[in-house]
């Protein structure tokens, strides 16, 4: 009934503790990717765990969590999709709770107020995540990929549902596993990354909402790059802020020699990074 997904970049330490109680879920089977972890994780699961289906992704030195996720659900033969990264910890019987409590229209999601660590966690039928596109590709670094997909969900008219408080938990950790920082295709700090993401997100939303279809993948990478250059450009020139605009066509159906744009215009604080001397340089990258 339920394909269990988790992902693993430089976190199997945290796999080995979550994926034997993963294993254990009835009427569930476990998917690992493996996207290019440097602590053997692939070589781990294959001896010590043979009952997970194990996929492995060596094309991308850059984490990718969406794409990562995207990946494993294609190797999912279940009718719902589990997504649960590789340091939550199962205490209830999901697959015997989901029996009880599947509805079509509904998507299932841990209480958010209960445990932020725990708001990536997604349960949801595999037609309906095909049905969006499952994660935006374009993400990259860590965070906001999630909150994107409910967001396209629920515009397709499936509601929300909580699993039980206490079914699952997340081991503690700091923001250094969250693969922040530009070496991770993200920005620098948690707060900024946020705050960027959100600004791409918002985009997102205001062109759906004025065209009513989604921006195609490529250009969807092409304008999380542009958000990224901008703000390292204004960094440089030690600006507080840049502005970004974005042309949406005017579609007519009444009229083919209409050639009008809108624009879509933002203007962005953003955050000088600090030294290490506690002064903020001026034409510094970040």
């Amino acid at each position: 009934m339920l394909s269990l997904i988790t992902t693993c970049k430089n976190r199997l330490p945290h796999l080995k503790q979550t994926l034997p109680l993963m294993l254990r879920q009835p009427r569930a089977e476990v998917i690992v990717v493996d996207y290019g972890c440097e602590q053997g994780t692939a070589a781990w699961v294959k001896e010590h765990h043979p009952a997970a289906k194990l996929v492995e992704v060596n094309d991308d030195p850059v984490f990718c969590v969406a794409r990562a996720r995207n990946i494993g659900a294609k190797s999912a033969s279940h009718e719902f999709l589990c997504f649960a990264d590789a340091d939550v910890v199962m205490h209830l019987e999901l697959g015997k709770w989901l029996e009880i409590n599947q509805d079509s229209n509904r998507f299932y999601l841990y209480p958010a107020q209960k445990e932020s660590e725990l708001s990536g966690f997604l349960i949801v039928a595999r037609e309906h995540f095909s049905k969006v596109g499952g994660y935006d590709e374009a993400f990259k670094g860590w965070g906001a990929e999630d909150k994107d997909l409910y967001e396209r969900l629920a515009r397709t008219g499936l509601s929300r549902f909580l699993i039980p408080p206490g079914s699952i938990s997340s081991i503690p950790h700091g923001n250094e596993l969250r693969l922040l920082g530009r070496e991770s295709g993200g920005f620098d700090t948690k707060l900024e990354t946020m705050a960027m993401n959100q600004l791409y997100r918002t985009i997102k939303r205001d062109s759906w909402q004025l065209t009513g279809r989604e921006i195609e993948l490529e250009k969807r990478k092409e304008l999380f790059q542009f958000i990224r250059m901008l703000r390292e450009e204004a960094l440089r020139k030690g600006e507080s802020a840049f502005e970004i605009s974005i042309n949406i066509p005017i579609d007519s159906e009444h009229n083919m020699h209409l050639k009008s744009l809108r624009w879509l215009n933002y203007k962005i604080p953003i955050r000088q990074p600090v030294s290490s001397a506690g002064r903020t340089p001026g034409k510094q990258l970040p």
